[in-house]
C-alpha cells in the first residue's frame, strides 16, 4: 500500500481508493528541502500490513479541485462531498467502488458512479451510472488504485494521535510525491495498530486521465467488514459498456 490509497485525482479520489500505485511512486519520497520537521522515533510495529484478504471499507472525503471534472460536467474551481462504498479483494487482486457525489455550489447535483478495476484488463472502468456512459482509463495512469498493502518503506512515520478518551488510536505517516509524477504533492495516511485505514488527506496535482487540476483532499474511513457480500454487484461490468465504440480518445466517455 505505497500510501494507503489515498484512493485519488478529483474523478477518482473515493476508489482510491486505500493506496498510490507503488510502482509509479517510488523515489525520493523524504522530506522536500526547506520543510524541517521534527524527528519522531517511530514505534515498533506501526509499520504494518492490511490483515484481510477481502475487505469492505465506507469513506467519506471532501474535495477542492480547479479546472475539469468529470465528463466535462465540472469546470473552473469545485467543492464536493463525495461518499463511497469500497471493495478490495486482494486474492484475486481487484478493487472497485460506488461513488456518490454532490456539488456543494448550491445546487447540489449529484453523481453516482462506479469505479472498475479487473487484473484480467489493462484498463479501469469508470461508469457513470445516472447517464449509462463508460470511460476506459490506463491502469499506469489511475493515480490512485490497488498497489501493496503494506506501509511502504519510504512512507515517512510522523506520529501516533488518539479520538476521544483514548478508545481509538492511530499512527500517521506521510510520503511527498515528487513533481516529476503525474501526481505529486503530500500524502498523509493514518491506520490503527491492527492497519484498519483510518483517514488520507492529500494536497497537490496530478496530470493523469488527460486531466490537470489541483487537489485538495481529506478523506475518513468507517465502518470496515471483513469480506465481500455479493461481489458480482461490484466487479460487473453493465453491458452497456461492452458494447459501446471504442474509437473514442480514452480520456473520452466510449
Amino acid at each position: 500500500m505505497s500510501a494507503y490509497n489515498f484512493l485519488a485525482a478529483f474523478v477518482c479520489v473515493a476508489a482510491l481508493s486505500l493506496v498510490v500505485s507503488a510502482d509509479d511512486h517510488r523515489g525520493d519520497m523524504g522530506r522536500p528541502m526547506g520543510m524541517p520537521l521534527p524527528e519522531v522515533e517511530e514505534p515498533e510495529g506501526a509499520r504494518c500490513c492490511l490483515p484481510d484478504d477481502q475487505f469492505r471499507v465506507l469513506k467519506g472525503s471532501m474535495v477542492s479541485s480547479t479546472r475539469t471534472g468529470f465528463f466535462g460536467k465540472l469546470s473552473g474551481p469545485t467543492k464536493v462531498f463525495e461518499y463511497s462504498d469500497n471493495v478490495y479483494d486482494y486474492t484475486n487482486n481487484k478493487f472497485a467502488s460506488y461513488i456518490t457525489r454532490v456539488l456543494l455550489d448550491g445546487s447540489f447535483y449529484e453523481e453516482h458512479v462506479h469505479v472498475i478495476e479487473d487484473p484480467d484488463e489493462d484498463f479501469v472502468w469508470v461508469i457513470n451510472l445516472d447517464e449509462m456512459k463508460c470511460m476506459k482509463g490506463k491502469k499506469e495512469e489511475y493515480p490512485f488504485r490497488i498497489g501493496e498493502r503494506c506501509v511502504p518503506d519510504y512512507a515517512m512515520y510522523s506520529g501516533a494521535f488518539y479520538l476521544g478518551k483514548e478508545e481509538f488510536t492511530a499512527n500517521e505517516f506521510y510520503q511527498i510525491i515528487p513533481e516529476d509524477m503525474s501526481t505529486s504533492g503530500l500524502f498523509t495516511f493514518s491506520v490503527s495498530p491492527d492497519c484498519i485505514p483510518h483517514s488520507e488527506n492529500f494536497v497537490g496535482k496530478t496530470d493523469s486521465w488527460g486531466m490537470s487540476q489541483i487537489l485538495t483532499v481529506s478523506s475518513t474511513f468507517t465502518n470496515y467488514t471483513v469480506g465481500i457480500d455479493m461481489p458480482e454487484r461490484y466487479f460487473t461490468v453493465p453491458d452497456y459498456c461492452r458494447y459501446m465504440e471504442e474509437s473514442k480518445p480514452w480520456w473520452m466517455p466510449v
